[in-house]
């Protein structure tokens, strides 16, 4: 990294700092792409938070039918 000064003359006013190599240019489409990371990453983290709070289902359980139509039949 250089400072200041690259091999072809001064910096343009408000860079500081030139970088070389892959990743050199921050993009915006590395940045949509670290978002969309973070934001998978949060949601399976809540998704397993859920499913550890919540008991787990009685597979043997009937489900449940609305009482009105019980009563009728």
């Amino acid at each position: 990294m250089t400072s200041g000064r690259s091999e072809r003359g001064p910096l343009p006013s408000g860079v500081l700092v030139v970088r070389r190599g892959p990743g050199a240019n921050c993009s915006s489409a590395g940045s949509a792409i670290d978002v969309l990371f973070y934001a998978s990453a949060f949601v399976g983290a809540v998704a397993v938070a859920l499913a550890a709070a919540l008991p787990p289902k009685d597979p043997e359980a009937k489900p449940d039918r609305d009482r009105e139509g019980d009563a009728e039949s």
